[in-house]
């Protein structure tokens, strides 16, 4: 998938449904969003959760700081490219993880927790370095974060990604500037 179609995608529907476990893979699926973030797996389940996705026509991300299993370095980005090639994307908090997903033209969701001016600072240097496809900003409930990176680098996509609860919540997201937010709240997969 290319960077575009991405952006085309969550511009369509800004929902991505965010499943913590195979329990849930099945609603994904057959929910509204077409993309599908991975939170919790391991080495020998991720690659039926993968399959059964792209299976459904959906893009999944997998979040390869949580793949139990595999260790949460660059090798681990040419693992997943060399199985899948550019049909999964990556989402990690690890610059050195997301520069090497970009070097392969993977897509990337880089993740950064806001706790403070400073650390939104430090993730915008890094940021502006990477220049991942997607910032998700966790948590999601602080538009006033996602204005901020917006206004600090217009050219950058964000999403919003934690304690997203409720529909006004996606759309005080939308309105900072979001492109969109991931969930693991069932009930806004398909709103």
């Amino acid at each position: 998938m290319r960077r575009a179609d991405l952006i085309n995608i969550l511009e369509e529907n800004p929902v991505i449904a965010a499943i913590k476990d195979k329990n849930d893979l099945q609603l994904a699926i057959d929910s509204n969003c077409p993309i599908i973030f991975i939170l919790n797996s391991d080495i020998i389940e991720y690659t039926y959760i993968v399959e059964r996705i792209l299976k459904a026509n959906k893009y999944p991300f997998i979040h390869l700081d949580m793949l139990t299993g595999l260790a949460s370095n660059p090798i681990a980005v040419d693992f997943i490219h060399d199985k899948f090639g550019g049909k999964v994307g990556i989402i990690t908090t690890k610059t050195n993880i997301a520069e090497a997903a970009v070097q392969k033209d993977l897509r990337v969701v880089e993740r950064l927790f806001v706790i403070d001016s400073l650390s939104i600072d430090l993730n915008i240097k890094n940021i502006k370095k990477v220049n991942p496809d997607l910032v998700e900003v966790m948590p999601g409930v602080i538009p006033k974060a996602i204005s901020r990176i917006k206004a600090e680098i217009p050219n950058i996509n964000v999403i919003g990604g934690g304690l997203i609860e409720t529909k006004n919540e996606v759309f005080e997201c939308l309105k900072a500037g979001g492109l969109g937010i991931s969930t693991t709240k069932k009930e806004l997969w398909n709103s």
